[in-house]
């Protein structure tokens, strides 16, 4: 089956949410051949948590050193992102984040799961997140390796925008599965949070 991707200049760009319950950050070193040589370029991505219980990836920033920290919040500020609950990220890209928006984030991951403040399905929502990035990391290093080295930057952008562009709608697919009523009035738990992974 064929799917319409928008292109990594556009997806990279979208709006977000002005709201989310967790941002997740990760990191990908992707091979790219530049000026003819083979290289490791590294990328950070996001991943959303929305209140509903549904994720969202952000995009993909190329780290090009101390200033990337800035530049992805400034980027993810530009799109609209105001508030978020709990940010798992390295302390230069929380700091960058909390300079933007003073009242962005208050807690981290586990103090917002510990603090009674959200509901238990959204703790248990909240807990997948990590099994979710993790799996997004696994699967989009797996495409990567398969794919070889490429050309340039602006290969790589786009081999990414397609792969989480895939990787969005793989995750909706299962937010809908576990929004399914649960036999016997069971609660419904996700039996794959990233489907092909």
């Amino acid at each position: 089956m064929n799917y319409f991707f928008w292109d990594s200049a556009y997806w990279f760009g979208s709006t977000l949410c002005c709201r989310y319950t967790v941002v997740q950050f990760g990191q990908l070193k992707l091979p790219t051949l530049i000026d003819g040589v083979l290289t490791t370029a590294e990328w950070h991505w996001a991943l959303g948590l929305f209140t509903d219980g549904q994720f969202q990836v952000f995009g993909a920033w190329r780290e090009e050193g101390p200033e990337t920290s800035q530049r992805i919040a400034g980027d993810l500020h530009d799109r609209g992102l105001e508030r978020v609950h709990a940010v798992d990220a390295d302390e230069s890209l929380v700091a960058a984040m909390k300079a933007r928006h003073p009242k962005l984030c208050e807690r981290t991951v586990a103090e917002l799961v510990e603090s009674g403040a959200v509901s238990y399905r959204m703790r248990q929502a909240i807990r997948w997140t990590d099994t979710a990035a993790q799996r997004l990391q696994e699967r989009v290093s797996r495409a990567a390796r398969k794919h070889g080295p490429f050309a340039d930057h602006a290969a790589a952008a786009d081999f990414l925008a397609q792969a989480f562009q895939r990787a969005n709608r793989d995750l909706l697919a299962d937010y809908w599965e576990r929004a399914k009523p649960a036999p016997y009035g069971l609660s419904a738990v996700p039996r794959v949070l990233v489907r092909a992974a």
